[in-house]
């Protein structure tokens, strides 16, 4: 081996896998300050029933929801008509 002068004779070696494997171990076994807060917010059964009073589901209503259904079958046809063809049986979805 030649070496160069200025040059360090060892070659310098990665951090082996179990090392960084037992860090990352260490690591996750402390909850972070983040998760800490947003369990302390699950747990609170008024602001879960809060939120989920606030859901609104991205949905149409009425006439405008037939509408779309309706769209949205025409535009899926050919992908029912390729899976009936392939398994021979009917398919209403």
């Amino acid at each position: 081996m030649v070496s160069i002068q200025r040059l360090p004779v060892t070659i310098p070696q990665a951090p082996s896998k179990t090392k960084l494997a037992r860090n990352s171990v260490l690591d996750a076994s402390e909850p972070t300050p983040v998760a800490k807060a947003v369990a302390q917010f699950v747990r609170d059964p008024e602001v879960l029933s809060a939120a989920h009073s606030h859901i609104h589901y991205d949905q149409p209503e009425g006439k405008n929801r037939q509408a779309l259904e309706s769209y949205l079958g025409v535009m899926h046809q050919q992908k029912r008509d390729e899976l009936s063809m392939l398994v021979g049986v009917d398919v209403y979805v």
